[in-house]
């Protein structure tokens, strides 16, 4: 039997459909439940890297400069920290927790400390032994010089990430451009710290399939165990 018009098209969609999953409509049916999902979740992390964001950014200069040196202290007790002979460490910008103080206290230990570039989809990171070295790069961001030592991240003890939001389980939200998940995806997670003041610390963190998560989080009152 022919059928035409409207109905037909129906008919012959649905037939495809069936065709394709041996005789099952269902997959079909899955497919957009899954992408109805991941538009929540790309919802649900927009709503919260807005909202933390606006937090963050509500900390005056001193209430930064405090917590920061909280976090620093903490940080540098951390076994994972002392034993580290290099650091990866980012620049803050955005009321992120401060890093200068890291920056000291790892040259003056004897670390060798590295700085993320944008390079193509990722990063990679460089060797730079005084932060006067760092440009604004890209995103405005400083960054060190493309001249300057490269190492391989996997060669890198202790990396240092910021991020908007996180919760216990180690789950991240950063500005969503997902540079940090492409690049410590390929670093075991014990190396991978998570550098947050209490207030970007929430219950749960929504993720998507290659979301990266961070095995320690140190805030001003204490280290997560992710």
């Amino acid at each position: 039997m022919n059928i035409g018009g409207e109905e037909g098209e129906k008919t012959r969609k649905r037939r495809f459909r069936i065709n394709l999953t041996s005789g099952f409509e269902e997959p079909a049916l899955n497919l957009s439940t899954l992408q109805r999902k991941r538009f929540h979740v790309i919802e649900e992390k927009g709503d919260l890297r807005l909202r933390l964001l606006e937090k963050r950014l509500s900390l005056n200069p001193k209430d930064v400069w405090i917590r920061s040196e909280d976090i620093k202290r903490r940080l540098i007790k951390l076994k994972s920290f002392q034993e580290a002979r290099s650091i990866a460490l980012y620049y803050p910008i955005r009321n992120e927790v401060g890093t200068q103080g890291i920056f000291k206290i790892a040259k003056e230990l004897g670390k060798g400390v590295h700085f993320p570039l944008v390079y193509g989809s990722s990063l990679e990171f460089l060797k730079i032994n005084d932060l006067a070295e760092l440009k604004i790069g890209r995103f405005g961001v400083p960054e060190p010089s493309h001249f300057s030592p490269r190492v391989e991240i996997e060669n890198i003890d202790l990396i240092v990430i910021p991020g908007i939001a996180f919760d216990r389980f180690g789950a991240r939200i950063g500005y969503g451009k997902g540079y940090f998940d492409r690049t410590i995806s390929k670093i075991d997670i014990k190396k991978r710290v998570g550098l947050a003041y209490d207030l970007q610390v929430v219950e749960s963190v929504p993720l998507e399939r290659y979301d990266e998560r961070v095995g320690l989080i140190v805030t001003e009152t204490g280290a997560i165990i992710c």
